[in-house]
This record gives C-alpha cells, structure tokens and sequence, in this order.
C-alpha cells in the first residue's frame, strides 16, 4: 500500500465522510481512516436530529441526496423549552428530520468508497507527524498490525471528541491553536431509543425538559423518532460536584417522572460524551484542518453536531484544495477556512454557549418564573430578537412582570448586551492570524461578564 496522498482524513463521521467526498469531488488523492469496523462507521450515541436546512445545503454542495426513505425516521418542525410545567413555553421553528444515523452515514461512506476513497477501517490514529512545523502525516496503527507512517500535503482531524490529532499537538507547532482537553469542554450522556406501548403527543417535536435535578446543561430530552418511539437522553458535565454523579441514575431518575420503565421497551440504550463549548475559535494548523466534535462544532444547548459537522466537512474539503492548488500550507493560507465557520453556524453556536451559561446560573425554577410571567419570549431566542433594540417601555414593561425578581431581568439584560456584541465580533471575525489573538481577547472579556 502506498503511504502519500494529498489529504488524511482521520474519522469517518459526518465531518470526515463529507470532506471524503468533497476531496473527492475535487479531484484530490484521498484517504480516511477510522477505528471501528467498516460496518459500524456511522452508528453513534447521538440525538438523531439534523436541520433540514443544513442537510439540504451540504447535499448541494457534495452532489448527493439528501436523507430519504428509511433513513428517515420522521420529520422534526419545532424545537420545544419546558420546565416542570407540562407547557410548551417557547417553541421554535426547527424545521429536520430524526435519521437513522447508522443507516445515513453508511449510505453517505459508500458514496465516498464508489467514488474511489480509501478506506481505512479498525484503523488508530496515533500521532501526527510533524515536519518542518507542519503537520505532514499520521502514524496509524492498523488492527492486529504494525504501526505506520503515512504522509499528506493536508490533515483533516475529524476524530471525534477526544481530538487525537489536535491535542496531540504542541503549542510551539501553532500557539494560535487550542491543543488541550478538559473535562470542562463535554458532557458525558446517557441515550434511548424507546417504544412506547400508546402513541405519544410529541410529533415533530424536539422538546428540552429543564430539571432542577439535572445538572449542567439542566435538561432531558425527548425527540419524537416514530409514532410510539422517542429518542431520550440527558447529559452533564462530570467535574467538581458532579464529577461521581451517574448520568445513567440522572436520567432514570427523571425518566421515572414521565415516563415509567414498565410502559415502554428500550430498543438502544448507550452512554457517550458530546462537546458543549462553543466552536473552536481558530482550527487550523499549518497542514491541518479540524472539523466535527474535535473542533466543538455541536451546538452548545441543544448538541446538535451531526449537521454542523456535515458542513464543517464541506469547507474542510473546499479550503484543503484551494491550498493543494496553491501549494501553500500555513495557518494563513488556511484561516479562510475559520472565516467560513464563523459565516455559518459558528456565530449561532457561539451565542448558544451563552444561553447555556445563563440557564446554569438561572436554575429550574427561575427559569419557570421568567417563562410564565413571560419576562423571556420566544422572539429573544432569535437572532432577530437577540439583535433588535427594546424600547424603554418595553424594557418598564418586563421590569414590572419581573417583580420581585428584579435581578434576573439584571442578568436577562446583560445576556442580550453579550449576545449582541458577541454576533458583532462573530460578524467581523479576523481576516488573517495576525489579528486573532486581539479578537479572542475581546470575545474571552464578553464571556467573563456570566461569571
């Protein structure tokens, strides 16, 4: 087997099957790796939603179809917040699907292996390899085999949440990178796929329960998968007083509350970890891209990563030719790739961090308060709502509702300052490196202000 191409892709989720094919498509000598069994690439602990938006503009820009037939479990229009109330307080258009994601990844990897990739499978990635100050190639360890060197103009890390390139990189290769991993960064989860023995009143709904038993990010979810099935689950960070707390007894614990074990058959049931900060603020090294879970590319609150990550992949696969074209490789011939993220979703993602940072500091029951006596609308969940400038009267209006707990409108009123600004210096992310470091420095202060 040979050992040079132009780009290593390490993982075959969402983000390294989409840039598969897009390096493909370019007419880029590409191979992709992963660790599991070729069959089981694609089969992930997940929420199962992808908006209909996202998955439509990646299958535009990879020449493919969108989900369809069994791939599809059943359409998504509304992403629902409750609290302890059996109330719909904010619903919002969440217009997707719910996909078998085994059975889309798989479609998705067998268009990339028709179109000529190669396929890596039970395949470790053990280290990059560093020439020069620039990422050249992995070390991988096949199954039951020795380790090998491979080598690329391009690496694309799409490994997952552990980053197994990324971390393993050293600041002085690209002191502009994020290189470590927290338990601060993830939640560890706890997923079902259940079926009940009635029909539930769920359909189309994405709903995110919030419990004061539940810690950070505070809720559990149930997604409508079927007439009779739901896709449930709950996750939280494992650090300081939740470091030894079960996610599996959290979320059984507040399963029991609405739905008893006795009335449904669980047909999946696996724990797994999903990245709950916002995107990484620069991903790319020089010779590396970085997309996926390993660059935080789910959605701080609500963890949708599959269609972040989808077209994360895209962008990868689109930046990594123009710099093969140009044979160029340094962080600024690759930081158009940033920019694209931060075009896109990044900036979204970047707010959500926010919203989550404040549902932790406002708890359940403050959080009910503010729902019912209506001091929180759907429409300040919006990005037109999050920008658009209040009134002073409707500002007295939501101070008297507020009553007596005029400190949460305080901290309302700041979150949106934040958000605000935060959409601003997303808007206006640094066209070249040099500036970046400038521009954390302003986003890391708006962040610091929820502490």
């Amino acid at each position: 087997m040979k050992n040079h191409f132009d780009v290593i892709i390490v993982g075959a989720g969402p983000a390294g099957v989409s840039a598969a094919i897009c390096c493909l498509n370019e007419g880029l000598d590409t191979v992709l790796i992963d660790s599991k069994q070729k069959e089981m690439i694609g089969d992930k602990v997940c929420g199962e939603a992808i908006s209909k938006e996202t998955s439509h503009q990646v299958s535009d820009l990879l020449k493919i179809q969108p989900p369809f037939g069994e791939e599809v479990n059943t359409n998504v229009k509304e992403l629902v917040l409750q609290t302890v109330i059996n109330q719909d307080h904010i619903v919002l258009p969440a217009i997707g699907y719910m996909v078998n994601r085994h059975k889309y990844g798989q479609r998705l990897l067998k268009n990339a292996t028709d179109k000529g990739i190669e396929l890596l499978d039970r395949t470790k990635a053990i280290r990059p390899i560093i020439q020069n100050g620039k990422i050249s190639g992995v070390v991988i360890k096949p199954w039951h085999k020795e380790e090998r060197e491979l080598y690329a103009k391009i690496v694309i890390d799409c490994s997952g949440i552990r980053a197994k390139i990324r971390t393993s990189i050293d600041d002085s290769v690209e002191p502009l990178l994020y290189t470590k991993l927290t338990p601060r960064d993830f939640a560890a989860c706890y997923r079902e796929i259940i079926e009940l023995e009635e029909e539930h009143n769920l359909d189309g709904k994405i709903v995110l329960k919030y419990e004061k038993d539940i810690p950070e990010p505070g809720y559990i979810w149930f997604f409508a998968d079927g007439e009779k099935k739901l896709n449930c689950g709950t996750g939280f960070i494992k650090d300081g007083k939740n470091k030894d707390k079960s996610v599996k007894e959290v979320y059984f614990s507040a399963m029991e509350k609405y739905y008893q074990r006795e009335k449904y058959i669980v047909l999946d049931g696996r724990g797994g970890s999903v990245p709950i900060q916002p995107p990484l603020w620069n991903a790319v090294a020089p010779g590396l891209l970085i997309a996926g879970d390993a660059a935080f590319h789910a959605d701080p609150l609500t963890a949708e990563g599959h269609g972040p990550a989808l077209l994360a992949g895209c962008y990868a696969g689109q930046v990594a030719k123009d710099a093969i074209d140009k044979n160029r490789y340094s962080t600024e011939e690759l930081w158009g790739y940033n920019r694209l993220i931060f075009s896109n979703f990044g900036s979204e993602h970047a707010r959500s961090r926010i919203l989550a940072m404040v549902l932790e500091k406002l708890g359940a029951s403050n959080l009910e308060f503010l729902l019912k006596r209506k001091v929180i609308k759907q429409s300040d969940l919006t990005s037109e709502g999050i920008l658009k400038k209040n009134s002073i009267c409707s500002l007295i209006n939501r101070a008297v509702r507020c009553m007596p707990r005029i400190h949460l409108l305080i901290l309302i009123k700041r979150t949106i300052d934040i958000s605000k600004n935060l959409a601003q210096l997303c808007g206006n992310y640094p066209e070249t490196p040099d500036k970046y470091v400038e521009w954390v420095k302003s986003v890391e202060k708006l962040y610091s202000r929820l502490n």
